[in-house]
C-alpha cells in the first residue's frame, strides 16, 4: 500500500510532529536533535484545512525547538520561532517547489546548527533540500530523482556522524528502505535498497535512538498499532528490535520521538486524534522501559498532539498541540511522561493570508 494511502486510511488526516532530544549543555556547538517526523505528515497534501503543524526543529541556533507550519493547499510553509510555550516571532510565508503534492521535513543539512528543509514528492519521486537562515529561505536546492520505482518518500537523518543530514528513502508498498549520504543539497552516493521490517510498516522516524551520533529508525505500523526500533550503522541494519504494541484502543499513532526524561535515549509520543489524547512511552534502546499515562488534551474538541521538541532548554521534549479547523496551537511543557505546565492557546497563521 502507498505510504500516503496507508496513512489516510489509518489516520484520516496529517501530522509530522516528532520530538527533539534535549540539547546537552556540555555539548557546545552541537544543535539539538531535530524533531522526528510523525506519520500523518505524509498525508498533508490530502488535507485542505489550511495551515497544519508538521514538525519542530531549531531554526535560529538557540537550541530550542521552533515550529514548522505547512499549507498544503497553497504549497507554502512558515517557520515560527518559539521561546518556551510563547511565540517569539512568526516567520514569512515561503512558497514550496512547483506543483502540488509535496510534503516537507526539517533537519540541518549544512552543519550550521540551523535547520533546513527537505521537500519530498512520492508521486513524482523527487526530493529537494532548501537551505534556511532562521525563518527565511537562503538557497533552494535542485530537485533530485528518487530510487527507481514508484512510491518513495524521503526523510532526513544523520546516518554517518558528520553533523549533516542524510536522506532515508522509504517505500511502504515495496517494504524497502535506502540511505543516501548527502553533501548539503547533493547526494554523495545512492545506496541500494534493503528490506524493511519483516511485518511491514506505515511510517518510520530516522533519529538517533542509542546516542551514538548516527540515526536509527523507529517504525510505526499504524494498522496493527505496533512500534519497532532498528539500530543502524550508516545504511546497514545492526539490530532489529521486537514489535512493541501501542496504547490500548483504536486510533493511536506515533506522533513523534524525543527524549522526554533527559536520559539520552529516545522516547515515543503517541497521539489519538479522534479522542484528543496523548501518551509518552519511555524507551531504552529497542525496548519499552515504561508506558506513561494517557493524558487528555486542551479543553474543547479537535485538539491533537502533532509535534514535540525541547522548547525551553531543559533537555526534555515538550508537546505541541493543534486544534483542527482553527489553526490554534498550544505548547505543553513536559516532565517525563507527565505535564509540567500547559501553555496558552496561540492563534496560527491566518488561513486567508
Amino acid at each position: 500500500m502507498n505510504v500516503v494511502l496507508a496513512l489516510c486510511v489509518a489516520a484520516a488526516l496529517p501530522a509530522t510532529g516528532g520530538c527533539a532530544r534535549g540539547a546537552d549543555p556540555d555539548d557546545e556547538g552541537r544543535p539539538i536533535e531535530p524533531s522526528a517526523q510523525s506519520p500523518r505528515a505524509a498525508t498533508q497534501r490530502r488535507d485542505r484545512r489550511g495551515w497544519t503543524i508538521t514538525q519542530t526543529a531549531d531554526f535560529n541556533a538557540d537550541r530550542m525547538a521552533d515550529v514548522v507550519w505547512y499549507d498544503a493547499e497553497r504549497n507554502r510553509i512558515a517557520v515560527w520561532l518559539m521561546n518556551g510555550s510563547d511565540l517569539l516571532a512568526p516567520g514569512p510565508f515561503i512558497p514550496g517547489p512547483g506543483g502540488d503534492g509535496w510534503v516537507v521535513w526539517a533537519n540541518d543539512f549544512d552543519a550550521d546548527n540551523v535547520a533546513d528543509l527537505l521537500w519530498s514528492h512520492d508521486e513524482r519521486n523527487l526530493m529537494a533540500v532548501w537551505l534556511m537562515e532562521g525563518s527565511r529561505l537562503r538557497a533552494p536546492g535542485p530537485a533530485i530523482p528518487a530510487p527507481i520505482g514508484d512510491g518513495w518518500t524521503a526523510l532526513p537523518g544523520d546516518f554517518d556522524f558528520d553533523r549533516m543530514s542524510d536522506v532515508l528513502w522509504m517505500n511502504a508498498e515495496q517494504n524497502q528502505v535506502a540511505v543516501w549520504p548527502m553533501n548539503v543539497t547533493q547526494p554523495l552516493a545512492a545506496a541500494p535498497p534493503i528490506p524493511g521490517p519483516t511485518d511491514g510498516f506505515s511510517f518510520g522516524f530516522p533519529i538517533d535512538v542509542n546516542f551514538d551520533g548516527m540515526a536509527d529508525v523507529v517504525w510505526n505500523d499504524i494498522e496493527h498499532n505496533l512500534l519497532r526500533v532498528w539500530l543502524m550503522h550508516g545504511g546497514r541494519l545492526l539490530v532489529e528490535g521486537p514489535a512493541i504494541p501501542g496504547p490500548l484502543g483504536d486510533g493511536w499513532a506515533a506522533a513523534g520521538v524525543g527524549d522526554f526524561n533527559a536520559d539520552g535515549m529516545l522516547d515515543v509520543l503517541w497521539s489519538n486524534q479522534e479522542r484528543g489524547l496523548m501518551a509518552v512511552w519511555m524507551l531504552e534502546g529497542t525496548q519499552l522501559l515504561a508506558a506513561g499515562p494517557v493524558i487528555p488534551g486542551p479543553i474543547g474538541d479537535g485538539w491533537e498532539a502533532r509535534a514535540g521538541g525541547d522548547v525551553n532548554l531543559d533537555r526534555m521534549a515538550d508537546v505541541i498541540w493543534q486544534r483542527a479547523g482553527t489553526g490554534e496551537m498550544a505548547v505543553w511543557l513536559m516532565d517525563g511522561s507527565r505535564v509540567l505546565a500547559p501553555g496558552p492557546v496561540i492563534p496560527g497563521p491566518y488561513p486567508g493570508d
